[in-house]
């Protein structure tokens, strides 16, 4: 019968204890980390769209315009090294924006709708909301920032039948203009935020009717739940 010698066995635990904390390691490293890391949409004053978003140091970015005139990011792991800060500016046509970033090596998605008014052909259209901006923190929660013009009313209501969030705006005389609101939704459902504008139509100094517009209106949600 063969007799390990001590020194052979310590150095085939530490063999051994090396091999397993490797093994360990590569499955920490393999576990892919999402390309995309948060990103933030605007509207300017003047009604112009933008979107800035961050990634890994490693992401290739590439944007299509497919044949619906949906805007689509393209987001492809790369070994160079590559920059973490990103802006798109985009235009709204047909009163509507479709923004999707899609991460090639995954698939993951996330898309944004956007129904609003050019404001170069659309006057008045910016009476009460001046400017607004969505941020996707990458954890489930966004953070809706926005502030609205002089003379404006601003009131916050959940509408628990359509799942939206609404901002209901009509004359006033408030002192703030500036909002800022933390959202969060589950995994699987979409965040969607309605603007609701209320303006008096009259005549003669009378007033005839209320109009009611419903824009700029948002959705966002995952490629699997977006319709």
């Amino acid at each position: 019968m063969k007799k390990i010698t001590p020194y052979f066995l310590a150095l085939s635990l530490s063999f051994l204890f090396a091999s397993c904390s490797s093994n360990e390691t590569e499955v920490v490293e393999g576990t892919p980390e999402n390309l995309l890391q948060s990103y933030t949409l605007k509207r300017d004053a003047t009604g112009a769209y933008s979107i800035d978003f961050n990634t890994t140091n490693n992401t290739d970015v590439t944007t299509i315009t497919n044949v619906d005139n949906s805007k689509e990011i393209i987001l492809a792991e790369t070994k160079q090294k590559t920059a973490t800060k990103h802006s798109n500016n985009f235009s709204i046509e047909n009163d509507h924006l479709k923004i999707g970033f899609l991460e090639a090596s995954n698939g993951k998605q996330k898309n944004i709708y956007i129904e609003d008014e050019n404001i170069t052909f659309a006057k008045g259209v910016t009476e009460f909301l001046n400017s607004y901006s969505i941020t996707a923190n990458g954890d489930g929660t966004y953070k809706l920032d926005f502030t609205v013009n002089d003379n404006v009313s601003t009131h916050f209501k959940y509408n628990e039948d359509l799942e939206v969030y609404e901002i209901h705006l009509s004359e006033g005389t408030p002192d703030i203009k500036q909002f800022s609101r933390e959202l969060k939704i589950d995994s699987n459902e979409l965040l969607k935020i309605n603007f609701i504008n209320y303006k008096n139509v009259s005549a003669k100094g009378e007033v005839l009717e209320e109009s009611i517009s419903e824009k700029p209106k948002v959705v966002i949600g995952d490629g699997s739940t977006f319709v």
